[in-house]
């Protein structure tokens, strides 16, 4: 099995304190008020934000909704509203899937992409297998919130790739039986355990090769590249970020390493030195901006190829097509045309960078 990509410093994407707060607001409850109490920027900011959330700060958000929602079992209703699409690559990665067990596995590998507090695991075993979550931070008062939020997730990935007629057959939780214990038993109906040291879903041989109903080879492949590309970048050096930052900002002439190298005031050996200490080049953070730039125009825009092409800093369009298909295996207008019948509820995943 590959090895989980842990993010360095744990964090959250912001679409999860989004969700919380949609949640919250389905329910008639001042979303600014609670997040001027939780010490976070307004709706207006964090609806846009791409800024990963420190788990410190998650803490207090789910304290303040807690109390301003009155339901302790909040985090299963935020987590049963979440839609493949929500996890971005991962969530393509997922429904795109062979079969459930490949999309758990996805899960495990990648899910820390997304919510780096916690790292998921995906055990094998005589007769069937265990998904597992344990804190790499301490989450406090937000442990029950994030694991049945967790939980909750996980139920409505099984039912995006295999049905809602197919469930885990036991779930262990790392808390004592709650009074709203009735709360879970509406959205599961296996084996409820407590007061466990994590949160175990086990699954069947049975159900983990059934096969995903959105199931993509194809799509797959693009979307774990994607995967990996973010991991990769998670562990940037500073300077390879700052570079990558540019980089992406750029559209149509990029520019040249000696270009770079006076923009951050040095010379080009010394970017080169700089960038290399830090496990990267310059010609792959070149391709990796241009391939995911070249995939959001193919699948979020009527533009003509020509004209992505000429975007994308190429003098003419079968130069182009050559250069994707060395990246991708395939010709642009492929890949445009799988993203039009791309798996229903996920969003087509950006390009992979090149190593």
């Amino acid at each position: 099995m590959n090895t989980p990509h842990p993010l360095p410093v744990p964090s959250v994407h912001p679409t999860y304190a989004r969700m919380l707060c949609l949640t919250l607001r389905a329910q008639g409850i001042d979303v600014n008020a609670v997040l001027l109490r939780a010490h976070m920027p307004p709706w207006s900011v964090l609806s846009t934000s791409e800024e990963p959330i420190d788990q410190a700060s998650v803490n207090r958000l789910v304290a303040v909704a807690l109390a301003a929602s009155g339901k302790p079992w909040l985090g299963i209703e935020v987590g049963a509203a979440v839609q493949a699409s929500a996890h971005g690559p991962l969530g393509y990665a997922v429904v795109t899937s062979r079969h459930l067990a490949q999309a758990l596995q996805t899960v495990a590998r990648f899910g820390a992409l997304r919510f780096g507090s916690v790292r998921y695991g995906y055990q094998q075993g005589p007769g069937g297998a265990v998904v597992s979550l344990e804190e790499v931070v301490d989450l406090g008062g937000s442990r029950e919130f994030v694991t049945c939020m967790v939980f909750a997730t996980l139920l409505q990935v099984m039912e995006a790739v295999v049905g809602p007629q197919h469930q885990p057959s036991a779930v262990d939780f790392p808390f004592p039986e709650p009074p709203w214990r009735a709360e879970l038993e509406r959205i599961y109906r296996g084996t409820l355990r407590f007061g466990h040291a994590h949160l175990a879903v086990h699954l069947d041989d049975a159900t983990l090769h059934l096969p995903c109903l959105t199931g993509d080879a194809q799509g797959h492949a693009l979307a774990v590249a994607q995967c990996e590309q973010l991991a990769r970048q998670a562990a940037l050096g500073p300077l390879t970020q700052r570079v990558l930052d540019w980089l992406n900002d750029c559209e149509g002439a990029y520019p040249a390493l000696p270009e770079v190298a006076s923009r951050f005031g040095l010379s080009a050996r010394t970017l080169m030195r700089h960038l290399q200490q830090e496990g990267s080049r310059y010609q792959a953070l070149l391709d990796s901006a241009r391939q995911q730039r070249a995939i959001l125009y193919l699948h979020h825009s009527t533009l003509p190829i020509e004209q992505v092409a000429a975007l994308l800093g190429f003098k003419d369009t079968s130069n182009f097509s050559r250069t994707f298909q060395r990246w991708f295996g395939q010709l642009p207008s492929d890949a445009r045309r799988a993203a039009r019948s791309g798996a229903a509820g996920a969003s087509p995943p950006p390009a992979p960078a090149v190593s």
